[in-house]
């Protein structure tokens, strides 16, 4: 269904590689989808200090190349 909703997430706030220096801060966050299965995922379009447990989301694809597209989720409007 691409639906689901936060189960965990945290707020990483010191990079761990130099590639990602320029997202920092940045979220971790687990979604519970509706059919059961949890994926580690970035949750986007939404501040950090806003993320909560049980927010209702909704996926999102952010196309990295022609060969990755990366899944990502969004609150669900």
């Amino acid at each position: 269904s691409g639906r689901g909703n936060v189960f965990s997430w945290i707020v990483v706030h010191q990079s761990q590689h130099p590639a990602f220096n320029a997202d920092t801060p940045y979220n971790v966050t687990i979604v519970e989808l509706e059919e059961g299965p949890r994926l580690h995922t970035n949750l986007v379009e939404c501040p950090n200090d806003q993320i909560h447990i049980g927010m209702p989301v909704a996926v999102v694809f952010d196309k990295v190349s022609d060969e990755i597209t990366l899944t990502k989720f969004r609150p669900r409007r």
